[in-house]
C-alpha cells in the first residue's frame, strides 16, 4: 500500500467507527433555549434538552444572545429532527 491510501484508511477508520458507536433521537423541536440548545419531543412524548456540538453561540443574557436564539429559532423550532448523540454529560 502506498503513503496515501496509509493516510486516507488513518482517516476514515475512525470515521467509521465513531457512526457505529453514536445513537439516535428522532422528534420534534419545541423549544429553542438559546443559540445552542434545543429540546426535543420524542415519539413516546419525553423530552430531551440537547445541547449542539460545535456550536458556540452567546447565552441569552449575553450580547447578541437573543439575536442567536432568533437565529436559532427560524431554522429549527418545530421542525421534525434526528439527532446522532454518543455521550450524555452533566448538563
Amino acid at each position: 500500500m502506498n503513503r496515501i491510501a496509509v493516510w486516507a484508511l488513518a482517516l476514515v477508520i475512525p470515521l467509521l467507527l465513531a457512526e457505529a458507536w453514536a445513537a439516535t433521537l428522532d422528534g420534534r423541536v419545541v423549544g429553542v433555549h438559546d443559540g445552542d440548545t434545543i429540546t426535543v419531543l420524542d415519539a413516546a412524548k419525553a423530552q430531551h434538552k440537547i445541547r449542539l456540538a460545535g456550536i458556540d453561540a452567546p447565552e441569552l443574557k449575553q450580547a447578541f444572545g437573543t439575536r442567536a436564539k432568533q437565529f436559532h429559532s427560524k431554522w429549527v423550532f418545530n421542525r421534525q429532527v434526528i439527532v446522532e448523540w454518543e455521550k450524555r454529560d452533566r448538563y
